[in-house]
């Protein structure tokens, strides 16, 4: 898990999450003010001046929004040498914004790679 940098974050966003999946590592954003299930927002990341929009599932009873298997080969590649990420999920009535620092991202997707298998 990846908190946020309370200064420069919308209070309802905590941070972003990396788990084991189903087909390898999921890359989900935990948010503090659950969402409809039946949503499925747009997100907006932005890391090491690349910009990529994603359409979301809401999980975990409104609370996490995993994103698709692209935004895994982001962290996997793209985003290995940025320090934060950018964060802006398109959500009624406002829209949440938000900056992930995500130094230590190569150590943690490493770590998951060699585990995850185990389950």
């Amino acid at each position: 898990m990846h908190v946020v940098d309370s200064s420069k974050s919308d209070p309802r966003l905590a941070g972003l999450s990396l788990q084991c999946g189903r087909g390898g590592i999921d890359v989900a954003l935990i948010v503090l003010e659950p969402l409809s299930r039946s949503e499925r927002p747009t997100v907006a990341l932005a890391a090491g001046g690349k910009r990529a929009e994603f359409e979301a599932s809401v999980v975990q009873g409104g609370a996490a929004l995993r994103l698709p298997a692209d935004a895994s080969k982001l962290a996997a590649g793209d985003w290995q040498s940025a320090a934060d990420l950018s964060v802006e999920i398109a959500s009624k009535p406002n829209a949440i914004f938000g900056v992930v620092p995500i130094g230590g991202l190569s150590t943690a997707l490493s770590y998951l790679s060699q585990n995850c298998h185990a389950r």
